[in-house]
């Protein structure tokens, strides 16, 4: 993580620890340490402290113990309720944007698998993980919902590093769903739009709950 502005630094430090969340730049079951995130940021420890109990409210972060605190391993059962409400509403996000979607938008999803690609291609895995979460959000601002994106950007704040872990450590190509996606956007079908979508969640299950299961055998 870079420098960051000094100014409203807790919040600061809030939004860019939950940045990295989101991306998957943090791993589960990852040990987070107050001095740590401060020299990495190049801040005291006081503003990072408050950011990190506020992460820890929000559920996005476990403490096991006083100076134990973590990125948390989903449950499985946590990880299909997460699933099964990513399906309903990045469902109506697509199919939204399949309604509304312009010349623009189209080109920009699709500047967006390409680069994923070039990204998976060549072994950076950390940027295809972007790029494929910046898909996912990109449907939901060309659908025009921003009160159905913040509600994601909660979501990918607990699926985040689930996600990225999983990819990193399989390899598995992220983009065959999206090429359906934005062929249903292009032929203006919201329902087989939101039909890929859900395929496109779905299809990491097995795996994932696999993924979820080293952590356990691991205890």
């Amino acid at each position: 993580m870079s420098q960051i502005n000094q100014s409203s630094l807790g919040d600061s430090i809030y939004a860019k620890v939950s940045q990295d969340l989101m991306l998957g730049k943090m791993r589960p079951d990852q040990k987070v340490t107050i001095r740590g995130l401060a020299d990495e940021l190049g801040t005291g420890t006081t503003p990072v402290r408050d950011a990190v109990q506020r992460l820890l409210r929000d559920g996005v972060l476990v403490q096991r113990s006083v100076r134990d605190v973590r990125v948390p391993v989903l449950s499985v059962a946590e990880y299909l309720e997460i699933i099964a409400i990513r399906c309903e509403l990045e469902g109506l996000a697509a199919s939204r944007a399949a309604e509304l979607v312009d010349a623009k938008g189209i080109a920009r999803l699709k500047r967006n698998v390409a680069l994923n690609e070039a990204a998976s291609d060549s072994g950076r895995w950390p940027k295809a993980i972007e790029y494929n979460q910046q898909f996912h959000f990109a449907l939901a601002e060309i659908a025009g919902m921003p009160t159905l994106l913040d509600i994601l950007s909660r979501l990918w704040l607990r699926m985040g590093p689930l996600i990225a872990g999983y990819y990193a450590q399989e390899k598995v190509e992220m983009v065959r769903c999206h090429y359906s996606i934005i062929a249903a956007c292009e032929a203006r079908d919201p329902a087989a739009a939101a039909l890929a979508m859900r395929t496109d969640i779905e299809s990491a299950r097995e795996g994932l709950l696999r993924y979820i299961e080293t952590f356990t055998l691991d205890e």
